[in-house]
């Protein structure tokens, strides 16, 4: 029988030593896990030290993420993220194959040539290169679809909100978010894509293609930076956490994306706070596939309205 995420959580609090001193060192290694986990060494390129991206900084991030596999073979208690890592790695090899084709001259050369909205729907067929891997991850861990959040789910489920706000169903939640948050993305897209709502008719002619990247963009997006990290994670530091690091990794990949920028980590990070709590509260993936494909709607079409 697989074991499921309560049956792993029995499994850890079992685990000899002190319960609090374990979970401040599994806290430790999770949030160090978020430097090779995320693009936080391109932003520190970019932003801080105004270089290009170096070439060894794949190798340096599966280095970092090999030592912290290594720490949790010989640090007692911390045996249970090593499935976490091992998701880690299997992504960060795959960026680094995107990275390689991404940096030939071939691909400098179209990427010079073609719209923006052309180029992130090709960019997201690259990062169907880690989303297998992170697949492959899974072979031989006992986890199931149930484990990692790949079903439907209660759509109806409540949301259990913090501060102690009164519980909310999530057939309500959840289209209140397509438009609340649709609309903050908006204001973001404004001031940083431009869109010239003269040529709407731009949009229009373009719905089928945003919406076919809309839904292949969410999915792939869903399974790489939330379903399998908190399948992972939840039975190792707790849902709370595992929300806020999925967030923050999720949040920083969008520095050079869209929403960009410092702005665009924090919307970023607050829908992906949002899309994650909607899984750990469903137990299934579709609301956030469904709110998260909406704002990349939103976003593609905004960007042909721009001419980009």
């Amino acid at each position: 029988m697989n074991p499921t995420p309560k049956m792993q959580r029995e499994r850890v609090s079992h685990l000899k030593g002190p319960p609090d001193r374990q979970a401040r060192v599994r806290s430790v290694v999770v949030w160090l896990s978020v430097i090779p986990a995320s693009i936080l060494g391109d932003m520190i390129c970019h932003a801080v030290l105004n270089v290009d991206r170096p070439r060894w900084l794949d190798l340096a991030n599966l280095v970092f993420l090999a030592l912290l596999l290594v720490i949790t073979r010989v640090v007692s208690g911390l045996k249970p993220l090593q499935g976490y890592l091992v998701s880690l790695v299997a992504l960060d090899i795959g960026y680094a194959v995107g990275n390689l084709i991404e940096s030939t001259s071939r691909w400098a050369a179209w990427r010079a040539r073609v719209p923006t909205h052309q180029f992130i729907f090709a960019d997201s067929l690259i990062e169907l290169i880690p989303c297998a891997l992170l697949g492959l991850s899974l072979i031989g861990s006992g986890m199931n679809r149930r484990d990692i959040f790949l079903q439907r789910g209660n759509m109806s489920a409540p949301a259990r909100l913090p501060f102690g706000l009164p519980a909310i169903s999530w057939k309500w939640l959840g289209p209140f978010l397509i438009l609340f948050l649709a609309g903050g993305l908006a204001a973001q897209l404004m001031s940083t894509v431009r869109p010239d709502f003269r040529t709407v008719q731009r949009a229009v002619s373009g719905l089928p293609w945003a919406i076919a990247f809309a839904a292949f963009n969410a999915a792939q997006e869903e399974f790489r930076f939330r379903v399998v990290l908190l399948g992972r994670l939840i039975p190792c530091v707790g849902a709370g956490k595992a929300l806020l690091v999925t967030s923050v990794i999720f949040g920083l990949a969008h520095w050079f994306g869209h929403p960009s920028g410092l702005s665009g980590v924090f919307l970023a990070g607050f829908a992906g706070w949002l899309w994650g709590k909607s899984i750990v509260d469903t137990q299934g993936f579709m609301w956030a596939w469904l709110i998260h494909g909406l704002q990349d709607v939103v976003i593609f079409l905004f960007l042909l309205m721009a001419g980009q």
